[in-house]
């Protein structure tokens, strides 16, 4: 009996090049003062939507009340527009005029 062995044919590999991959672009969503929605629903939104703790979102309230805007997330651009769409949804609900933008961090 004999057995019949292939040679199968090895190919180098080059594990020297290095890949770049960059880090998807980050971006600010910055959330504006405005006359009319109180600010207990500006502290609301940022719980609920941004996850901040109740501290977090009361000083980032203030500080965008007396500094017309602040940065209350940075998120890769997809999430950025979601959690600006959802802002704008909500307070739109509600009957207010709060308002979100983005801009880029890098």
């Amino acid at each position: 009996m004999t057995m019949n062995v292939q040679n199968e044919s090895v190919t180098d590999v080059d594990t020297t090049s290095k890949i770049h991959i960059e880090e998807p672009k980050r971006y600010y969503v910055v959330m504006h003062n405005d006359d009319q929605t109180p600010i207990d629903f500006v502290v609301k939104v940022l719980i609920d939507l941004y996850h901040h703790e109740e501290q977090t979102a009361n000083d980032l309230a203030n500080k965008i009340h007396i500094d017309q805007k602040a940065i209350v997330g940075m998120y890769n651009l997809e999430i950025a527009e979601q959690k600006m769409e959802e802002t704008h949804g909500t307070s739109r609900a509600h009957g207010y005029p709060l308002t979100v933008t983005l801009e880029q961090a890098d």
